[in-house]
């Protein structure tokens, strides 16, 4: 794993996590490498981190350690399917409100959350799970209520050199002077979305509701290329959000992302069928790949429906 990837996680929680919280990170150098996608690894930091800034309302400390662990036996019997070996180990912890075991029970459930609705989707810690999990790792939840909240990582190291174990991802030569709007509720995931398409070239503009994505394609002063949306927002669908950029970009390429299914979004009237999908959680490449498909596709006069 690179030092730099880390460094870089933890450095963009400083502005995501906001005044009242302290951040302390205990880093470790020179860890060996393992197999995550630098844009999954951001995913799990941020949306760990975003997490506990929800459990602290009255502010408090936040605690991002990393270490390379040898799991032996005896620590590998207290997880679930963990097999003893190398691992790397990244620690989010919170003096937080903690957690009841019944929550503990669904936390990485999608869609399961505790807040109010139209204040979150419940996919923050399901999208944890899913990024961990796709690079063969554990994650598990240690909590106390009145007492915080520590979650524990453990990616497996790999025997490949760190220039294999991240593959370097696509590049979207085309994207230099473009704009992308980039519309999802989700702090944590809309700062990762927008970093992954900044490092492609794009300017990025963020919004986290429809209401405000309409705002800023209205008052943006240029032409906007791409609209990237989440599909399930609180009061407005990202297909009618879609609809009226439209109306103020016509010529607006657009790129659905969502946690759902393309089933379940069919089903529930979300999305129409053959519209442009992306599958949270996305992978860097699996992101620009789609965005470039999506380009092709309107170079060649498809567009999108």
């Amino acid at each position: 794993m690179s030092d730099d990837l880390i460094a870089g996680s933890t450095a963009v929680l400083r502005s995501t996590l906001g005044a009242g919280l302290d951040l302390v990170t205990h880093l470790a150098e020179h860890l060996p490498p393992v197999l995550i996608d630098p844009g999954q690894f951001d995913q799990v930091v941020l949306n760990l981190a975003v997490n506990a800034r929800d459990a602290m309302p009255d502010g408090g400390v936040l605690t991002v350690t990393t270490a390379a662990v040898h799991v032996d036996r005896a620590y590998a019997a207290e997880w679930s399917s963990v097999l003893p070996g190398d691992y790397v180990r990244l620690t989010v912890a919170d003096t937080g409100t903690g957690m009841p075991a019944e929550v503990i029970k669904h936390a990485f459930e999608p869609f399961y959350t505790t807040k109010s609705k139209g204040e979150g989707s419940g996919l923050g810690l399901a999208t944890v799970y899913g990024a961990v999990t796709q690079a063969a790792g554990h994650v598990r939840i240690e909590s106390t209520p009145g007492s915080g909240t520590t979650f524990t990582v453990l990616l497996p190291v790999t025997s490949q050199s760190a220039t294999g174990a991240a593959e370097t991802p696509p590049s979207d030569q085309t994207a230099y002077g473009s704009t992308a709007l980039v519309v999802e509720d989700e702090d944590a995931l809309r700062e990762v979305t927008r970093r992954l398409l900044t490092r492609q070239g794009y300017t990025v503009i963020t919004a986290a509701s429809g209401t405000e994505a309409i705002t800023a394609a209205g008052s943006y002063q240029g032409t906007i290329d791409l609209l990237l949306t989440d599909v399930v927002m609180p009061h407005m669908s990202g297909r009618e959000l879609a609809d009226r950029v439209r109306e103020l970009q016509p010529e607006v390429l657009v790129l659905f992302m969502s946690g759902y299914s393309e089933g379940v979004l069919g089903s529930h009237g979300g999305l129409d069928e053959g519209l442009d999908l992306v599958q949270k959680p996305f992978s860097e490449r699996s992101l620009i790949e789609k965005i470039h498909s999506v380009r092709v596709a309107g170079a060649g006069g498809a567009g999108l429906a």
